[in-house]
């Protein structure tokens, strides 16, 4: 019989922010390590050598992003937490969330309580109508910082413009680790935490130090969300790559140029690619203030057409590395990486089917060399992998 542990969180069961938390962590890993085994068996994809899950140093208190929402409430006016299993439209009123730094807690609960008081109406994802929508809570280290977005739609009650003032003249001398709050505004019926950004305290962005390089983080920009496991994460990708000092690398999908930025220091140069505006300024930032001159970023979409004409006018890359979105590799990308592959490639995803899927056609002109499962995310059944190719021939 399997056995169980005695969850933390006083809201396991029905919130659906985490699922394994009765299982013990050893159990989760070796669940995790089958699951990929069996997804790249099931892709008719033999691995040679993969390589032990590297294991979170801690099960709790490692994510560095999470993401609150708000919904009315009859008797409490509102409700601020995490959505219950299944449910898009109802929430559980979190009291205590173990997956964040413990400070996470007494932030929301502050902007619970000034939302009570000010009668500030939750947005009704059934009705469309209300104000307060989602509140996002980023950290990084070291030191200790927290950035603050509180989404909703635009204001039109002066309780609305209240709430936020307050929210900016409060909050940080309540927890004085709070380096930035902003206000996103999003009109859309869309649920997501993105809009028009404007920052009511602070300077709007975060530090975080990962293997020797200080990262600047903007609002929106994407960062791996375990920040317990960053060092050995990166230092495992560098690893693989085997980066040479000569030679051209590219990453794809670049985010806010983490691995990209690495890699720099490693290579004769290194071209970062990525969609989103503001993670390439993040980059351009970072580099600068690293004194790394020897990276290109470009703000492209690279499931366009016109990608393929701007890769063609890069120098040919030693190595590539991809770090998709969960949807993987977009059919258009992947055919042009097969037709111009290079030396190595690294493979990095957060949803092994689909990374399964493509590296069937990767394999075509690559040779699998080893499988890299990493736990970013401790009690649930996501994981990490990082899969090394080496071009055949």
């Amino acid at each position: 019989m399997e056995r169980r542990v005695q969850p933390r969180c006083s809201h396991f069961g029905e919130c659906g922010g985490c699922l394994w938390q009765d299982v013990p962590y050893e159990e989760q890993l070796r669940r995790k390590e089958e699951a990929v085994e069996r997804t790249f068996r099931e892709a008719g994809i033999e691995v040679a050598h993969r390589d032990p899950i590297l294991a979170s140093p801690e099960p709790f208190r490692y994510r560095n992003k999470m993401e609150f929402t708000a919904v009315p409430d009859p008797d409490r006016g509102l409700v601020l937490g995490l959505h219950r299993r299944g449910r898009f439209d109802a929430v559980v009123d979190i009291s205590e969330c173990w997956l964040p730094p413990a400070e996470a807690n007494v932030i929301i609960e502050s902007i619970r309580q000034a939302a009570r008081r000010h009668g500030i109406r939750a947005y009704d994802y059934r009705q469309h109508s209300g104000f307060l929508r989602n509140v996002v809570l980023r950290f990084a280290a070291y030191p200790e910082q927290w950035m603050v977005l509180v989404v909703t739609t635009r204001p039109t009650q002066p309780n609305e413009e209240v709430f936020l003032r307050e929210l900016a003249e409060h909050l940080p001398a309540q927890v004085p680790t709070v380096r930035t709050i902003g206000h996103v505004i999003n009109d859309t019926w869309s649920p997501v935490s993105t809009g028009e950004l404007r920052i009511l305290y602070g300077d709007g962005i975060l530090q975080q130090s990962v293997c020797g390089v200080r990262f600047r983080i903007s609002p929106f920009a994407f960062f791996q969300v375990n920040w317990l496991q960053l060092e050995r994460f990166f230092g495992r990708i560098l690893e693989l790559a085997e980066p040479q000092p000569e030679e051209i690398a590219w990453d794809l999908y670049c985010g806010a140029g983490s691995i990209a930025l690495l890699l720099a220091r490693r290579v004769r140069h290194v071209y970062g690619l990525e969609l989103v505006r503001e993670a390439i300024e993040d980059a351009r930032a970072t580099a600068a203030e690293n004194g790394i001159e020897n990276a290109s970023w470009f703000a492209l979409d690279l499931h366009r057409p016109s990608a393929r004409q701007f890769l063609e006018s890069l120098p040919q890359p030693g190595l590539i590395v991809v770090d998709p979105p969960r949807a993987g590799i977009h059919w258009r990308l992947l055919q042009y990486l097969c037709q111009r592959p290079a030396e190595r490639m690294l493979y990095v995803s957060c949803h092994p089917a689909t990374q399964a899927r493509d590296l069937r056609r990767l394999l075509e002109v690559y040779e699998l060399q080893r499988l890299q499962p990493v736990d970013l995310f401790p009690q649930t059944a996501h994981v990490e992998v990082i899969a090394s190719l080496r071009r055949r021939g």
